[in-house]
């Protein structure tokens, strides 16, 4: 089985500014890679996160849905201020079998 890695993109923020105006100052056409760790950069709203992790999660476990009609999902955040474009990174360079994703021997014992 492979891990995709997922590209998240800020496609809407509907205020005048184009921030969010929540703590973390979500910005138009920012980026995320989200692959089985946080994202990288400089990160993306918990809220926001929550929203979308559940989707990020079926998206990285498959090749695509069967009831998928695009190859992108938009999730509006809780708020409503900012709309978020998730997206299987298909590149070969980031699909890895499920047993080099996870390095069991640095995952100590009592989170197990």
């Amino acid at each position: 089985m492979i891990v995709n890695q997922i590209k998240c993109q800020v496609v809407k923020v509907n205020t005048d500014s184009g921030i969010c105006p929540g703590l973390a100052k979500t910005q138009q056409d920012e980026e995320f890679i989200i692959g089985v760790r946080t994202p990288t950069s400089k990160g993306i709203c918990c809220q926001a996160f929550s929203a979308i992790a559940s989707m990020k999660l079926a998206m990285m476990y498959t090749d695509k849905m069967d009831w998928e009609k695009n190859e992108f999902f938009d999730i509006t955040c809780p708020h409503g201020f900012v709309t978020f474009r998730l997206s299987r990174i298909h590149e070969n360079a980031h699909k890895r079998h499920v047993h080099d994703a996870i390095a069991w021997r640095d995952i100590p014992v009592s989170n197990l």
